[in-house]
């Protein structure tokens, strides 16, 4: 099954972009589901019909699902959120505030792609294309399975040993609220269920993220960002395109600045992302909404190649061997030399780019070997790994 995630700045166009994808790949015979992962829902008036939060019929291979993000993180954090609201209140916290910072940022979209793990895992449709929440919604949801995947294999065990020894005991000594096997479950339960979704993603045959941006010069930075943050954690990247591009018919006294302050972010934009592939959507003299004019913008846009197909395959992390050691490449695009810092600790690589961190579990070819270290160089960061350490018996 194919998977297309549609990202960018809030108001770009991003939920035009996957209901019009998915729109002309239902025409092209591919069974297609169309997916809000936005808690502010606006696909159901790209199409102009009614969507449920269960799959719902809206053209001949085509369904569309606004998932109802209250419902997903009551059935997957319900329990867990309630023993966090309980524990922070017990420490003086506000009960509306314990609530509201007991879900973490990103959760809402995660436990919306888990939804989507789910179907792919079926044989139901063929295409998925997911319109996701704004950039900032977008990377933190990316990377929670990360960090989550880090507490529940090194943090997790312990603390349930732990907690099932002292728990008899710390009862009779305090009222601070301690998590019982029900919160532990629940815990292991959504390990279980992540499991898988980052190998997924990850894969570019299968999944690719497509950029959205509109020729402007904040929202080109903010997308060159996404773009960086992407790499370092190893989601592939197929496409970028601009829309709401002036077309030669609006030329006229009024916008001919505008023309050329577009012509210059576009060519900019166009060499920034290279070797992308960069289409170009027109601005519309009409709101594109309903399948007729969807699946017009679909064809204007991709022409005859099909949407649902993969337009760049390039794996964002890659491991080679290089005289008796090894080296790992990130791509890093738009990153800043002096903006990025790496080290290890214990089995793990830690690259940090501005406010972006990440934790890469090392395979055990690297995980053995000292690093040697690392450096900046035509958009790629690589990292040196020597001879394997040799430890004293």
């Amino acid at each position: 099954m194919r998977i297309i995630l549609y990202s960018g700045k809030g108001g770009v166009g991003k939920t035009s972009f996957s209901a019009a994808t998915a729109v002309r790949a239902a025409s092209l015979g591919r069974r297609t589901l169309v997916v809000s992962t936005d808690a502010a829902h606006s696909l159901a008036d790209a199409l102009g019909v009614a969507i449920k939060g269960e799959p719902t019929p809206v053209a001949k291979n085509l369904d569309g699902l606004e998932i109802d993000v209250n419902r997903e993180l009551a059935d997957h954090w319900g329990v867990i959120q309630e023993w966090l609201t309980q524990f922070m209140t017990f420490q003086g916290v506000n009960d509306a505030v314990a609530e509201e910072i007991a879900i973490f940022p990103g959760m809402e979209e995660l436990f919306s792609l888990l939804k989507v793990k789910k179907y792919a895992e079926t044989d139901a449709y063929d295409v998925v294309v997911i319109d996701c929440a704004p950039t900032g919604e977008t990377v933190r949801m990316l990377g929670v399975p990360e960090v989550l995947n880090f507490y529940f294999k090194r943090i997790f065990p312990v603390q349930r040993t732990v907690l099932r020894s002292v728990r008899p005991v710390a009862k009779r000594m305090t009222d601070m609220p301690l998590p019982g096997d029900n919160v532990f479950g629940a815990v292991k339960t959504l390990f279980e269920e992540l499991e898988g979704m980052a190998p997924l993603l990850k894969d570019p045959a299968r999944s690719s993220i497509r950029i959205v941006l509109n020729p402007e010069r904040m929202v080109i930075n903010e997308s060159q960002r996404l773009y960086t943050y992407l790499n370092l954690f190893g989601f592939p990247v197929d496409a970028v395109i601009a829309n709401r591009v002036l077309p030669p018919a609006a030329r006229s006294e009024y916008f001919d600045k505008w023309f050329d302050i577009q012509a210059g972010h576009l060519a900019e934009a166009r060499q920034s992302f290279e070797p992308l592939p960069f289409f170009q959507a027109r601005l519309f003299d009409r709101e594109m909404v309903g399948l007729p004019l969807l699946d017009e913008m679909a064809r204007e846009v991709f022409g005859d190649r099909d949407p649902a197909g993969v337009f760049f395959q390039e794996r964002p992390i890659e491991v080679r061997k290089e005289g008796k050691g090894y080296a790992m490449y990130i791509r890093l695009p738009f990153a800043e030399k002096d903006r990025i810092q790496v080290w290890t600790k214990g089995e793990e690589l830690v690259v940090s780019v501005d406010n972006q961190r990440r934790h890469i579990l090392l395979p055990r070819s690297l995980a053995s070997r000292r690093l040697m270290g690392a450096a900046f160089k035509e958009q790629r960061l690589r990292v040196q790994f020597g001879e394997k350490e040799r430890h004293a018996e």
